[in-house]
């Protein structure tokens, strides 16, 4: 039967399919996929079932989200990950099996074993080892702990957890407590090692969980599936818990065990061939399929987790989803080319689920494609260079020294146990396992980055690492002439994600921005996490010092002021609560890294470290509530970034004093120096001073600030040393309820009572001593140009004189200093060495305007002539017009001829 016959069929279905909802819609979906195989012709209606079967998935679960959102109990809330992720019980298209044997099994299973427990059959792990001891002893003592805490009762296992419920964690706490004494029961030099009781118990539990809860047929685990109610814990992390412990324990289950919970986890899981199930989630999914095939003994589940690293067995829809692909802007989550990694849509996430991404299949690469991997289930996407090139492409930008920055951390900021550190450390060990996978330059690459973050980590690596990772980080660091990578320097960006940050060329600060628009989310909130995340996307900055490495893990988030976040302007009347896919509302967010000056032009990937020399960023600021605004740009350079506000307004009801808040700094020191003006104050906690002629001040060990509107600005300058009491549970309403506290050093811009057509305009100097910082404020080396809603510009001179660089946001068409624009842009034009070489750069922060023209009076008074150019970018006399502009990217061109000290 013809495919144009069967077209009127189709329609009529999917128009009955979209007016019926759960039973009527899948009876239909099944009907059509019967009919399409007994006709046989399958090639353009399996296409034609198969986008059908997902649009009836896609439209009964969106009911399905409406409804939850609805009738979901508040305490429930926090258990969904992804309110915006729809997944499906029930099998997945067939994966063709290939050729196996069973010792390719039993090889997996060794191999999983010493990534899950350690590989001591081969010596690899030194008992004698001080940090290993320290592993087992912790283990040892936990065992014991977990083994007087067992107790199977009729609706639990242990007596500290339960009742089992599939609202909750519970059973997946229960789990995890049968990992750990698997794991202590499988580790020599464990009291647990080989005892028969630990065996029993903990096979005992696990049956137990299965025959009174964690089944397919539990009407309680099926209904939390379908209406997405703690949806990660049933498909996600059960299940990938479950499996590993099947893998420890495989010799003393027996084949019926493996079977019936192996079907219970490949049915919970369900079907992955759906375009809903994304990045972390994903890798996450294919992980479990991957380990539960192992210990099956069965090729089909094994392929199908394979399958699903590669997006496999499904639509076109299904198939961008593939875990080895570039996606394009506009697609929402998943890795680019340009360095952003975006998970949940709209979040940069590199620090949260793109770690995990990475961490999954670091594993499973490990797993498979190592040397020693059995060829039947190599994986053989040719686009997997992908992930090893990841950790420099999109981590080696948000890394520094050994931390990963807190803004693309996603909600994970507001859980105590889990600093940037941490998941710094998370990165060397993935970073490690994927080096053992991969040989010649780019296993060299990945190691290179292993011993920069581990030997710049502010806690000690080892000491935080599991025991089967300490030999494989141990191997790296012992390899004494491998290389060291060289430490990021200067500005990066990562456009799609709007992501910019500035490195310090000697690595001894860094400064970030966390920007939001109609493209990224202003900060990620689920349910009952990062409850106070207002304004962390308004132009939030973050400054990382040497002197205090761990200044956002030391209890910050729990204590900072939610009204004062460095870097915003905003009312101080609280604000709604925000919701999930909290986004900005005007599409202006980004910036671009000059390509001049004789640095990077701002792109990581291959770039051997070095960033470009200066930047330009700027947001669009418009709040969640909509009751205050700004004009926001920063200009980043080497030794100062300077921030200028223009049209700060401020409408709150009742009325409220609209604040810019330049530094709230969380203090590691009792007694730390504060000067204002050249006087000094060693403030307690409780100190306030107010003025209107503040012209500069210094914190000792974290910057300099200079105020450089302050011969014509009367705004007040606020300061105040305050002691901050909070609990993590104010933040995150699963944490801990203890209070706790921090002093913090607060410098504030005071615009007055719902002002109107404010500004400001001062300068950080990261490090800066208090001398250096006086000499600047009295002949510093850059000029504010205009500041107004219109134009924000600055120019800098540097290298001794031997460089001058104008920085711009055109906010409208307009001119300034010989440069005019037709389109709004982000600009930065100047010269250097001597003035022979020329370059001017252009980016479009609204990610719509496609074409800018710049006419550059200077091209045509120094008879300049073009060196090398972007594509698209072509010079008519003193009319330069970048085409082709998109996704917030840069474009540049060099140019060159006569110099000059005088001006641009």
């Amino acid at each position: 039967m013809a495919p144009t016959v069967m077209a009127p069929v189709f329609s009529a279905v999917q128009s009955f399919i979209f007016n019926r909802r759960l039973f009527i819609s899948s009876a239909i979906v099944l009907v059509i996929a019967i009919f399409i195989v007994m006709f046989g012709k399958l090639g353009a209606m399996r296409d034609r079932a198969q986008d059908l079967s997902e649009q009836v998935h896609k439209h009964l679960h969106l009911h399905d989200r409406h409804d939850q959102h609805q009738q979901q109990p508040p305490h429930q809330q926090v258990l969904n990950d992804d309110p915006g992720s729809q997944y499906a019980p029930g099998p997945a298209p067939p994966v063709p099996a290939r050729p196996c044997s069973p010792e390719a099994f039993a090889i997996l299973r060794r191999k999983w074993m010493a990534q899950v427990v350690g590989d001591f059959d081969s010596g690899a792990i030194d008992l004698s080892d001080p940090n290993v001891q320290a592993k087992v002893k912790t283990m040892s003592e936990g065992g014991e702990g977990i083994l007087r805490d067992f107790e199977p009762g009729p609706d639990r296992v242990f007596r500290s957890i339960g009742p089992l419920c599939a609202a909750d964690m519970s059973f997946h706490r229960t789990y995890g407590k049968l990992l750990q004494l698997a794991i202590a029961w499988a580790t020599p030099g464990t009291p647990q090692y080989q005892n028969q009781e630990v065996l029993q118990k903990t096979i005992a539990g696990l049956d137990h969980i299965h025959k009174i809860f964690f089944n397919s047929s539990n009407k309680d685990i099926r209904e939390g599936i379908k209406c997405r109610n703690n949806w990660w814990a049933i498909q996600i992390g059960a299940p990938k818990t479950l499996a590993d412990i099947c893998v420890i324990l495989y010799d003393h289950l027996g084949p019926e065990r493996r079977r019936r919970w192996g079907e219970t986890i490949v049915d919970i899981v369900g079907n992955t061939a759906i375009p809903s199930l994304k990045g972390g989630n994903r890798s996450w999914m294919a992980r479990t399929l991957i380990i539960t095939g192992i210990f099956m003994d069965d090729a089909n589940v094994l392929n199908r987790g394979i399958a699903t690293i590669s997006a496999q067995g499904g639509s076109a829809e299904v198939a961008k989803n593939s875990l080895f692909r570039y996606v394009e802007a506009g697609d929402g989550e998943g890795l680019y080319k340009d360095g952003s990694l975006i998970s949940h849509d709209v979040y940069p996430y590199a620090g949260g689920y793109g770690l995990v991404m990475l961490d999954s299949l670091s594993c499973m690469l490990a797993l498979l494609n190592a040397p020693d991997s059995p060829e039947e289930f190599r994986i053989k996407d040719p686009n997997a260079n992908v992930i090893y090139e990841m950790v420099e492409r999109n981590f080696l930008p948000v890394v520094w020294q050994g931390i990963i920055f807190e803004h693309v951390r996603g909600r994970e900021v507001s859980r105590r146990d889990g600093p940037g550190w941490k998941n710094g450390h998370r990165l060397i060990h993935a970073a490690t396992l994927l080096s053992k996978g991969c040989c010649g330059q780019m296993s060299n690459d990945l190691e290179s980055f292993v011993r920069l973050w581990h030997n710049s980590s502010p806690m000690p690596t080892l000491e935080n690492s599991m025991l089967p990772q300490i030999p494989l980080l141990k191997s790296v660091l012992r390899n004494r002439n491998g290389p060291m990578a060289t430490p990021p320097r200067g500005a990066f960006a990562a456009p799609v994600q709007e992501h910019f940050a500035y490195h310090a060329p000697d690595s001894r600060w860094c400064f970030t921005l966390s920007l939001s628009s109609t493209r990224i989310g202003r900060a990620e909130t689920i349910g009952v996490e990062n409850v106070r995340s207002w304004y962390q996307g308004d132009g939030m900055t973050y400054l990382y010092t040497h002197t205090h490495k761990t200044h956002y893990a030391d209890d910050y988030w729990s204590t900072m002021d939610p009204l004062h976040v460095p870097g915003t302007t905003n009312h101080q009347t609280e604000p709604p609560p925000p919701q999930y896919k909290n986004m900005g509302y005007r599409d202006w967010s980004g910036g671009a890294c000059w390509a001049g000056g004789g640095g990077g032009n701002g792109v990581a990937f291959r770039s051997g470290g070095v960033g470009a020399r200066f930047a330009a960023v700027s947001m669009d600021h418009y709040a969640s509530d909509k009751r205050s605004a700004a004009k926001k740009s920063w200009f980043m350079m080497e030794n100062a970034i300077v921030a200028l506000g223009a049209g700060c307004t401020g409408n709150a009801d009742p009325p409220s004093n609209l604040h810019t808040t330049v530094e709230s700094r969380n203090l590691d020191c009792a007694d730390r120096l504060l000067v204002i003006n050249g006087e000094e104050y060693r403030p307690e906690a409780g100190w306030e001073k107010a003025s209107n002629r503040v012209y500069w001040a210094w914190l000792e060990n974290t910057a300099g600030y200079i105020f450089l509107d302050a011969g014509r600005n009367a705004l007040h300058k606020l300061f105040s040393r305050q002691q901050r009491w909070g609990k993590w549970s104010d933040v995150n309403k699963g944490e801990q309820k203890g209070r706790c506290h921090r002093e913090y050093l607060n410098i504030i811009i005071d615009h007055g009572v719902n002002p109107k057509t404010s500004s400001y305009a001062y300068a950080i100097l990261p490090l800066a001593d208090v001398e250096t910082t006086r000499r600047l404020s009295e002949n510093p080396m850059w000029t504010v140009l205009q500041n107004t809603v219109e134009l924000q510009a600055i120019r800098n001179r540097f290298d001794n004189g031997n460089g001058d660089v104008l920085m711009a946001t055109f906010w409208a068409p307009g001119e300034i200093d010989g440069i005019r624009v037709e389109q709004p842009c982000q600009l930065l034009w100047g010269w250097w060495s001597a003035g022979a070489s020329w370059c001017l750069t252009v980016s479009d922060p609204t990610h719509k305007v496609q074409t800018v023209v710049v006419s550059v009076a200077a091209i045509a008074q120094r008879g300049l002539r073009v060196v090398n150019a972007s594509e698209g970018v072509v010079v008519n006399g003193d009319r330069v017009t970048f085409n082709g502009l998109r996704a917030g990217g840069a474009k540049s061109i060099f140019l060159t001829g006569q110099g000059g000290h005088d001006e641009l």
